[in-house]
This record gives C-alpha cells, sequence and structure tokens, in this order.
C-alpha cells in the first residue's frame, strides 16, 4: 500500500452558472422541506380532536391553523431544523453540477404554487 504525500487536489472554483444552480437547489430543497413539514402538521391536526374553547371550531379558526401552520413550517425549513432538505441538496448536488445551464434555468417554486 502506497500513501501519496501530496497535499489533496483544491477543486476548481465554480463559475457563475454552477453558483446559480446551487442557489436554485438550496431555494427548492428548502420549499421541500417546508411542504413536508406542513403535511406533517395537517396529519397531526387531523389526527387530534377537533374541540376549541367556544366548541365547535369555527371555519376561521381553522383557516387561521393552517396559516399558522403553513408559516411555522416555512420558518422551520428555512432554520434547516429538521434537514430533509439538507440531504435533498447533498444528495442531488453532484447532478447540479455536472448540468448546470438546465438547473440554473429551472423555474422555482413560487408563492400560492402549493
Amino acid at each position: 500500500m502506497s500513501i501519496d504525500p501530496s497535499p489533496p487536489a483544491t477543486p476548481a472554483p465554480l463559475t457563475a452558472e454552477q453558483q446559480a444552480a446551487l442557489k436554485n437547489l438550496h431555494v427548492a430543497a428548502q420549499k421541500f422541506e417546508a411542504v413536508f413539514v406542513d403535511m406533517l402538521f395537517k396529519q397531526m391536526r387531523a389526527a387530534s380532536p377537533t374541540t376549541s374553547i367556544t366548541g365547535k371550531v369555527s371555519n376561521a379558526e381553522s383557516t387561521f391553523e393552517d396559516m399558522l401552520d403553513e408559516k411555522r413550517s416555512e420558518s422551520i425549513a428555512t432554520t434547516g431544523s429538521f434537514g430533509i432538505g439538507a440531504m435533498l441538496e447533498e444528495s442531488l448536488k453532484a447532478s447540479v453540477l455536472a448540468n448546470p445551464a438546465r438547473a440554473a434555468k429551472a423555474r422555482l417554486p413560487r408563492e400560492g404554487d402549493f
């Protein structure tokens, strides 16, 4: 077994196109994590009893809870607490760097797409 004492090669600097593709990947991975966490909140809420202080849950209260869950899920995804977005980003990084032109042009989800 031979050991090469030379230091490892430093990676080549990323092109502007690759940097844009990685930025898009990061945003998409965060959005995916937000959608996943929001779905998790919806399922947890569906499994719990539907009661309110006043008795029956009103439509307004239900709508407010849905909006609050959506904002909480976006906040969780931004912090990366679950780590789903980071894992997804890491697993797709090589394919994005291999074809940055296609990845940089991909349309990111906008507010209200989901």
